[in-house]
């Protein structure tokens, strides 16, 4: 089949970004004809890659371009299917791995006094991405959707007047040899040298972009409350860190290591005891499977996609408030015990 698939960024880092590479090379390697149409890429073998313009400018015209130019490209050829994992005006199959942006500002304004949840709501950018969002789910013109958690199915249901039969459930995987546990025989005593962390420490992991949505403050702020005092918190990922050290009191501030993300980033996995993701709003987050395929015992949110796929005290842990920072260190203060904590990492 001839195949047109839209992603803005298709690059190397992040779950999303990881998940449209290995999808479509295994679709390339089964002979169909691939061709992606993004504003950013990576090279990749045996696809046709479409560079479609974005002015960036700001991110209401950077998102209205985008979603008009790749109309415009994917509508010059032929494509027995056209799978966009952006919101766009044409598409005949949407992945919805971005998660519900309604909900998402839903679960923000919880957050935010009465003057911001206004100014958020009035904002250009969120009212467009909203009107897309709005005509992909009920317009008609786009007959199928992938829902990458049961979360974010429920999610377009109660927001928008969808066939619930149109949406179909697939979860994310996850490379299991790449992410397993035998990884910390190989990689656990070098990577704690590389961070200068003690063998008899914990380490617990945080691993994502977007610091705000996936529940770093909280993470934080709950550091004042572990029960032990012999931690350190690696967080990975793309954000503006700076404006984060103030959630940590001062006499805490040494334990804690920020890391921009790493194309090895399994080796990191295999030098963590614990990971946490107390995310506000989360389609899925693959870093939470990455974990548990790693051995990890995993403490996320109900606001979490993943948190379809973990039983709470087996393996993993689910807060149901992401904003409490008690709740959170209440959470991971259980894995402060190394009995329950290699218990729920062999589940």
């Amino acid at each position: 089949m001839k195949i047109a698939i839209i992603r803005q960024k298709f690059v190397l880092y992040g779950g999303a970004e990881k998940f449209v590479q290995g999808y479509i090379q295994q679709l390339a390697e089964a002979g169909h004809d691939i061709h992606i149409f993004a504003n950013q890429w990576s090279d990749h073998p045996n696809i046709h890659l479409h560079h479609v313009p974005a002015f960036k400018l700001n991110a209401f015209i950077r998102t209205l371009s985008f979603a008009w130019f790749a109309a415009k490209a994917v509508g010059r050829e032929s494509f027995d299917i056209i799978q966009s994992h952006e919101k766009t005006w044409k598409q005949d199959v949407y992945r919805v791995g971005d998660g519900c942006h309604r909900e998402w500002l839903d679960q923000r304004k919880r957050f935010l006094p009465l003057l911001k949840r206004f100014s958020l709501t009035c904002n250009p950018f969120h009212r467009l991405i909203l009107k897309l969002e709005k005509n992909i789910f009920e317009s008609g013109q786009c007959k199928k959707f992938i829902a990458i958690s049961q979360m974010v199915k429920n999610d377009i249901l109660k927001h928008y007047d969808c066939p619930p039969e149109n949406i179909s459930v697939v979860y994310n995987g996850v490379n299991l040899t790449r992410f397993h546990p035998d990884n910390r025989n190989l990689y656990r005593e070098s990577i704690r040298k590389e961070l200068e962390i003690p063998e008899s420490s914990l380490l617990i992991l945080f691993v994502g972009s977007g610091f705000e949505r996936k529940g770093l403050k909280s993470l934080l702020q709950a550091t004042q409350y572990f029960k032990s005092k012999d931690w350190y918190l690696l967080i990975m990922g793309k954000g503006k860190w700076e404006r984060y050290v103030h959630f940590v009191p001062e006499n805490l501030r040494d334990q804690i290591i920020y890391k921009e993300p790493v194309p090895d980033i399994e080796k990191y996995y295999s030098a963590a005891d614990i990971f946490a993701l107390p995310s506000i709003y989360e389609p899925f987050g693959n870093a939470n499977l990455e974990a548990l395929a790693a051995g990890l015992p995993v403490v996320t949110t109900r606001h979490c996609g993943a948190a379809d796929i973990i039983q709470h005290k087996q393996n993993g842990l689910v807060v149901e408030s992401p904003e409490s920072s008690e709740e959170v260190a209440e959470n991971i203060n259980f894995l402060f015990d190394p009995v329950f904590r290699q218990s729920m990492g062999q589940q």
